[in-house]
């Protein structure tokens, strides 16, 4: 299963409209469609936005654990704050490399 199709059971678990759950996250109409459509995948910025609605981005990505976090953060942490920032002042060849070291990262972290 893919990240769009999860999104489409984060809608279906909230029974949210695509345009319901733009609202929730923040993310343009037409972005998210196109996350759910399958068009194209969240970027780091998107999946805040998605996390800010309390879905699990472990979850989002790897299919494994619950589909939402127990404990809703309205905030980022710094750091957090500090990786977007530094993520979006990168290359659009830097990110994607960016994004496929840390899909990488993530199966190293699973194997473990």
């Amino acid at each position: 299963m893919c990240i769009s199709e999860r999104l489409r059971q984060v809608c279906e678990a909230k029974n949210w409209k695509i345009k319901d759950f733009a609202e929730h996250t923040g993310i343009a109409y037409r972005t998210l469609q196109g996350y759910v459509g399958g068009e194209r995948e969240p970027n780091a910025e998107g999946m805040a936005a998605i996390a800010k609605a309390g879905v699990n981005l472990n979850w989002l990505v790897s299919g494994e654990g619950e589909m939402f976090q127990t404990i809703i953060r309205n905030e980022m942490s710094e750091q957090e704050k500090q990786l977007i920032a530094d993520y979006r002042k990168m290359p659009e060849n830097l990110q994607n490399s960016f994004s496929i070291s840390f899909q990488e990262i993530n199966k190293l972290n699973k194997v473990n």
